[in-house]
């Protein structure tokens, strides 16, 4: 029986790493691979004149711990289904060899960014403590553990039944304070630390070997795990399996006004469509948000004009690039059939929009380009200038396709 485990789990690995693979080809386009690189370079040269002049009186220590804490709470992937809370409980007492494959599954999934997260500060700490490299390859070491010993203590907390949240915030104060310690040169007492989590698990894996599994709490964290991820691929593709959500955000109601009179035609709907289906819905509003929101961090922190410009330009690019997939989803949805209208009016609804997201982020990037270069701040008209071009090549585009689909 714990061969056929090993098979099923093998063959659902299998599954989706194909899935990936085959949406990694959308995600990973020639645009968005440039737009990566350039960042990462902008970032390196950024990140190299920080260092040579580094802020004093701020506890970089702690600012790394609660980092790398936060992304050390690696998901547990079960990678179970609906039907397995049936069809796999006759089988129940031969599933731990497929947990433990879900672990170790669950840890390579994410130990490659475990790991760009420990070399990022290593420049710093290598400065801070006058060339010392000795106490930050024990951080390294018990940084690579850590993740792995939280996600066997997070299956025996669902086992037992511990809430999830109340996991996450136990398992984020031992991580942050174990870092912090040997970050402070404290190696030793992070060491017994560590020792005591192996403890707590040794003592903890019989008690909960006995309870039974709890098949909806485990199946419904991997669905979520999973549409998550498709909602990130949605921004790039259509995703078939994804169901859309809505929003209700009170706060932005007044740039909603429900069209009267004369401004309730064809000419209008398809803008106001637009715009509420931004608003109201729960992925593409989030994703723009977030851009934006990176963007401003990282022209604030790094504060060289050049590379600020850079910067803008790169995420006003790659905002408006990522809005191209919202077209799809709402042009080719129930409205049309409703209210049919020729794909001009729709394509034309769409320019609109696009144009006045444009305006909003552009406003916002050029506040924060002139506050931290305020003699330099006529040079934020490139980035209306990268946004108008960005827009102009969509909608080119997209009415080519649509005359092909007239064909």
């Amino acid at each position: 029986m714990n061969n056929q485990a090993t098979i099923l789990f093998r063959k659902r690995q299998k599954a989706i790493r194909k899935e990936k693979n085959y949406y990694n080809k959308f995600i990973f386009n020639g645009h968005f691979t440039v737009f990566l690189l350039i960042l990462f370079g902008a970032f390196i040269m950024g990140y190299g004149e920080w260092l040579k002049h580094i802020p004093e009186h701020i506890d970089y220590a702690l600012i790394t711990s609660i980092i790398l804490a936060i992304a050390s709470l690696f998901p547990l992937r079960t990678l179970l289904k609906e039907a397995d809370q049936i069809f796999l409980l006759p089988f129940e007492k031969y599933m731990k060899r497929y947990m433990t494959l879900s672990i170790q599954y669950s840890y390579f999934a994410r130990i490659v960014t475990q790991l760009v997260l420990l070399i990022v500060p290593l420049p710093l700490f290598y400065k801070l403590n006058h060339h010392h490299l000795q106490y930050y390859i024990v951080f390294v070491v018990i940084a690579l553990i850590l993740p792995y010993l939280v996600l066997c203590l997070r299956w025996i907390g669902y086992r037992l039944g511990v809430s999830t949240w109340l996991m996450n915030i136990g398992f984020f104060i031992i991580l942050s304070m174990n870092y912090y310690l040997i970050l402070g040169l404290q190696t030793y007492l992070a060491l017994i630390v560590t020792l005591l989590i192996l403890v707590l698990i040794a003592t903890l894996k019989p008690k909960a070997d006995k309870q039974l599994y709890p098949w909806d709490r485990m199946i419904g964290l991997e669905h979520r795990h999973h549409t998550n991820y498709y909602k990130f691929v949605n921004m790039f593709t259509d995703v078939k399996h994804l169901r859309e959500s809505a929003v209700r955000r009170s706060y932005l109601d007044f740039i909603l006004p429900v069209p009267k009179g004369r401004k309730f035609n064809a000419n209008q709907m398809y803008l106001y469509l637009f715009i509420r289906s931004f608003v109201r819905g729960r992925d593409a509003f989030s994703i723009i948000l977030r851009l934006t929101l990176i963007a401003v961090i990282l022209m604030v922190w790094l504060s060289n004009p050049v590379i600020s410009i850079l910067i803008g330009s790169l995420f006003m690019y790659i905002t408006l690039l990522q809005m191209s997939q919202f077209y799809t989803q709402q042009a080719y949805g129930l409205w049309p059939q409703v209210w049919p209208v020729p794909d001009t009016i729709v394509i034309k609804g769409y320019e609109k929009f696009l144009y006045r997201l444009m305006i909003i982020i552009g406003l916002i990037f050029t506040i924060t380009f002139s506050i931290t270069n305020p003699t330099l701040f006529f040079f934020s008209i490139v980035f209306f200038l990268v946004g108008y071009l960005t827009i102009r090549s969509t909608i080119k585009k997209l009415k080519y396709q649509e005359t092909l689909l007239r064909d």
